[in-house]
């Protein structure tokens, strides 16, 4: 099995690695740049630590066909509702959804908000609640998605060293849908 190990200090780091060794057989790879479809980027001059999914990001706006799509500004229209009534209620428009991959968008997308992008994780959400039965509607709003990241496919998560270990963080994910 695969293991990072991260510290400010390079003697807490060899202190782990040497407990370890002590009991099963390790290999150092040096320092972690991919893990898990994960990039990870140092800056030592600024002590920051990037956190980046940028090629899977790629491969999720060509694998839904949306490299020479119109970019979004958002994930999702604010105040945007998905319900059953946008469900297909005829078997012609059942059908014709079922040739679209939407647990495939949506498990895509959801490696990705659980991964580096937090910002698109309302919008899987909301997408996860209809796939039962998803309808054109949904279909849209998950394309959308993609759109908005093909807008933001470099945005990541930066670690800053010098804060410390406090965790800070400011959000309206759902863009004020909270009505």
């Amino acid at each position: 099995d695969d293991m990072l190990i991260a510290s400010r200090q390079k003697a807490v780091i060899a202190s782990v690695k040497a407990g370890i060794a002590e009991k099963f057989r390790i290999k150092d790879l040096g320092r972690a740049r991919f893990i898990l479809g994960i990039e990870i980027d140092y800056d030592m001059e600024r002590i920051t630590l990037g956190i980046s999914q940028k090629a899977y990001t790629e491969s999720i706006i060509k694998r839904f066909g949306q490299e020479n799509a119109k970019p979004c500004l958002t994930p999702l229209e604010p105040g945007v509702q998905l319900t059953k009534a946008d469900e297909p209620q005829t078997e012609e428009d059942k059908a014709k959804m079922k040739s679209k991959p939407c647990r495939s968008l949506v498990g895509s997308l959801m490696y990705l908000a659980c991964g580096t992008r937090p910002d698109i994780s309302v919008a899987v959400a909301k997408l996860s609640r209809v796939l039962e039965n998803p309808g054109e509607e949904h279909w849209d709003a998950g394309i959308k998605v993609v759109r908005y990241l093909l807008k933001t496919k470099d945005v990541g998560i930066v670690y800053d060293g010098l804060l410390g270990t406090q965790l800070e963080a400011y959000s309206d994910a759902d863009w004020a849908g909270n009505r």
